[in-house]
């Protein structure tokens, strides 16, 4: 019988990683959080089982502890079978184990641990809520909101091993794109992961990076169309296909904050919300035309997604008194009454002195009016604005209503952002008119620079 210590020599002659992985391979023993990945053929899902394996055998032979469990995640059945199940059969030798269909659990022999990979779906992550994992890997993150992200680190627990993992691999492009990119790519640290700022990891691999994929594979990728070729040849986070806002780009659009000058009109806007975040913001505009966004308040509940903080309208409008001289614009809908017959949302914030005018609430106009602001580099964001720069570009098209931005999405900054830059719509360039005329962006009755309803 051969030792544990023989077995895992035997394991890395069998994984047989390409430079890229095994750099992945090392950045996973120094790191917590770790993305692997970034375009299509790096090989992502192969050194997922294969890390995972070597992890249990590590840990069985520094710890001697017997049974832990690590957990493989896609985002349904039918892809854990077609990227992991399928696979394991013609990877995994008889001396490593026994794959137990019953439950999709793969079980290392008794000599080497007995350690557990379980491999699971995320068709509702809920229900792995009394679950313990010492390793969480999930196949193609970006297919996840950052709930199930959350949801399944809080699993990450073991008894006896101190050095729990959360590895993960994935392309740009999908539900989740904009939140992967700004924890890993960006770093941009929410608050609740502060605490882990050092221990986030990203190793980019392509298909160049690996030597098994055939010249045939690439050609493919070649000729797919534009957004798909840079987001699964080149691996680009800056788009991807279904984005809405192409146009955004960090190093373009969001500026450090600066002192505004005192004789720069100010303004406001807000998209109402209780259950789902609120939205408001606060403007400058130069004499170029130019809008800055300079203020934001955004009521999120920490570490949730799209879920408001059910603040009172009372609340929220003392808490942005301040911006009561500023002219404000906000979304038609808090001048309605919902089944009650107390004051509507409107006269709770006039009754604090902090006023509205109801927006124009075209969505096309409002759509192309975000659209041109962004071409022609006429919208700054001061990157204090954290909820604008982080959901705005991560819009993607409703499935059935082609044109328009998915409205179950996180799109309360851009309601809010839209409604101002309708009171100071821009006329579209002489090549664009005919393509959004219909959507009545240019009103011949209203100048620039004036407040539609005013």
């Amino acid at each position: 019988m051969m030792t544990s210590t023989r077995r895992i020599n035997l394991i890395n002659d069998l994984i047989k990683p390409t430079p890229r992985q095994r750099s992945f391979m090392q950045t996973v023993k120094d790191n917590t959080y770790i993305l692997y990945g970034g375009a299509a053929g790096g090989g992502k899902s192969y050194i997922l089982r294969w890390e995972l394996v070597y992890l249990l055998l590590t840990w069985y032979k520094h710890t001697g502890i017997k049974g832990i469990r690590v957990g493989l995640f896609c985002e349904d059945y039918p892809s854990l079978k077609d990227r992991q199940l399928s696979k394991i059969r013609m990877e995994f030798p008889e001396w490593l184990g026994k794959y137990r269909e019953t439950d999709h659990d793969f079980i290392l022999a008794d000599s080497l641990g007995g350690g557990v990979i379980c491999f699971r779906n995320l068709d509702k992550p809920s229900k792995y809520l009394s679950s313990e994992f010492a390793a969480i890997a999930i196949d193609e993150l970006t297919l996840n909101d950052q709930s199930v992200f959350d949801f399944l680190r809080m699993r990450l627990r073991w008894v006896g091993i101190n050095d729990t993992k959360f590895i993960a691999a994935t392309n740009p492009g999908g539900r989740g794109h904009m939140w992967v990119k700004n924890l890993f790519i960006a770093r941009n640290m929410p608050p609740e992961m502060q605490a882990f700022a050092s221990q986030v990891a990203f190793v980019p691999a392509t298909v160049d990076d690996n030597p098994h994929i055939s010249e045939a594979y690439k050609a493919q990728l070649d000729t797919l169309p534009e957004k798909l070729r840079k987001a699964y040849r080149d691996g680009d986070w800056n788009i991807f296909e279904g984005q809405v806002f192409e146009e955004f780009r960090n190093d373009e659009h969001v500026i450090h904050p600066f002192p505004v000058p005192a004789d720069w009109p100010r303004y406001r806007s807000m998209d109402w919300g209780y259950t789902k975040p609120y939205a408001i913001y606060e403007y400058a505009t130069d004499y170029d035309g130019v809008v800055y966004v300079i203020g934001e308040w955004y009521g999120c509940k920490p570490g949730t997604v799209n879920t408001g903080t059910q603040e009172t309208a009372r609340e929220v409008a003392r808490k942005i008194k301040h911006l009561a001289g500023a002219f404000g614009i906000a979304d038609p809908a808090i001048w309605q009454r919902t089944g009650h017959d107390g004051p509507t949302i409107a006269e709770i914030f006039a009754g604090e002195g902090v006023p509205w005018v109801p927006a124009d609430n075209d969505r096309m106009a409002g759509l192309m009016q975000v659209h041109m602001r962004l071409k022609e580099h006429k919208l700054k964001i001061f990157s204090s604005c954290s909820h604008l720069i982080r959901t705005l570009p991560a819009l993607t098209y409703d499935k059935h209503r082609v044109e328009d931005v998915d409205t179950e999405e996180e799109d309360h900054a851009y309601d809010s952002l839209r409604y101002f830059l309708m009171s100071r719509p821009i006329t579209p360039e002489k090549g664009e008119v005919r393509a959004i005329d219909k959507y009545k962006l240019v009103r011949p009755d209203r100048e620039e620079g004036t407040a539609w309803g005013v």
